[in-house]
């Protein structure tokens, strides 16, 4: 019988320094009237989520960590080891396994700034290399031809791998580029919801975490990642916190807080220190509207900018969550406010993630389910990989 359950405690420690990070999160619901072939790609996408959190491990640890069965762990390994997603190699102790570099590569590409930014990461997380490109907003043409360029220089950065994707911000240029890109696969996704998954996957956020990615740019918006899952509302229209009106004036949030309204990023000069005063004033009302409804554990903000300009908004933020917190008529609790852990690249990140999120990793944008290619496909354990084994890279 196939065990379909997800991370959980161990009975029995691990004999592993350092110990291991911290369990996915235990979610029955989302594994609840899987069928067989549902509940393979189930444990396929968590056993490789294992590998890629924690590194090499042995059999055992995996069915320790997953609270799969050593055989179940056996046959999962067998397959992604002929798929040649993971190596193996022998110790004194046993036998480890591991996601093999540069095996199934994506690329991710931010087209939401003044110029579009690239970056191609392997599966474990490995940047392969990251650029610039032309203003996406003017000629999606030659945004698409500078991107199959990129997937050219992707056969030199891992000969051997495989092309799962590649993600791109949602816009109004998007689709134009998506079908000049086919027959390579190409999945459109909101910036800020790449971001929040990129500050998930590879920043600070653990893996059951809530937090609520803040991301300041042509508008202010907000991501909430709640227990490891992307929390979207109804049509997409969670976290559109630019328009609330905020601050003693009532002013609407945009109008303060977002980017496009600094003429420098230099942060000595009068004009960004009077926004950085006034947009840290209003998203601590932002903040605390949303603290109150869903009690994130934490709040990242994030943007297109300098990180020395969101250290010093982050800064002022924590100021003003200390003053809140001990003012009598405000909340006597509100999250850790931190600046995103990736910079200006936290989008094209989540981006390129989405990919593998789609295919080979648990997909935090939706509770469990499968695409009806899966549904359809009465093969063995391995569906999610036969179903999108990835393009070769051109030679």
């Amino acid at each position: 019988m196939v065990d379909v359950r997800l991370f959980q405690p161990s009975a029995m420690p691990i004999d592993r320094s350092p110990p291991l990070p911290a369990r996915l999160p235990e979610r029955r619901d989302l594994t609840s009237g899987l069928n067989l072939v549902q509940a393979a790609d189930h444990n396929l996408r968590v056993t490789l989520e294992a590998l890629r959190r924690v590194g090499q491990m042995t059999q055992l640890d995996l069915a320790q960590l997953t609270g799969l069965t050593v055989p179940g762990i056996a046959n999962i390994l067998r397959r992604l080891t002929g798929e040649g997603l993971i190596e193996t190699g022998k110790t004194a102790r046993a036998h480890h396994f591991a996601i093999r570099p540069g095996s199934a590569v994506a690329i991710g590409v931010d087209l939401a700034g003044e110029r579009a930014r690239l970056i191609a990461i392997d599966l474990a997380g490995t940047p392969l290399f990251a650029e610039e490109g032309p203003d996406a907003s003017e000629a999606p043409a030659e945004t698409a031809a500078w991107i199959r360029r990129a997937i050219s220089r992707l056969s030199q950065a891992a000969p051997a791998g495989r092309l799962f994707g590649i993600g791109l911000t949602a816009g109004p240029q998007a689709e134009a580029i998506k079908t000049a890109l086919s027959p390579y696969r190409a999945i459109i996704e909101r910036d800020t919801v790449a971001a929040a998954i990129g500050e998930r996957q590879f920043g600070t956020a653990t893996a059951d975490d809530s937090f609520v990615f803040t991301l300041l740019g042509a508008s202010v918006s907000a991501s909430m990642i709640i227990g490891g899952t992307v929390f979207d509302g109804a049509e997409h229209k969670a976290g559109r916190v630019g328009l609330m009106r905020t601050g003693r004036d009532g002013r609407i949030l945009d109008e303060v807080a977002a980017i496009d309204r600094l003429a420098s990023h230099d942060i000595a000069s009068p004009e960004v220190l009077k926004w950085l005063d006034d947009a840290a004033e209003h998203l601590t009302d932002m903040i605390i509207a949303m603290s109150a409804f869903i009690g994130p554990r934490l709040i990242v903000v994030g943007g297109r900018v300098p990180p020395s300009l969101l250290e010093a908004l982050a800064a002022r933020l924590r100021v003003l969550r200390q003053s809140r917190m001990i003012d009598p008529t405000h909340p006597f609790w509100l999250p850790e406010i931190r600046c995103s852990s990736l910079a200006e690249q936290g989008p094209a990140l989540g981006l390129a993630a989405i990919p593998f999120l789609d295919i080979l990793l648990p997909d935090m944008r939706r509770p469990f389910q499968l695409r009806q290619s899966f549904s359809a496909d009465r093969g063995h354990a391995a569906a999610s990989v036969s179903a999108g084994r990835g393009r070769p890279l051109p030679a």
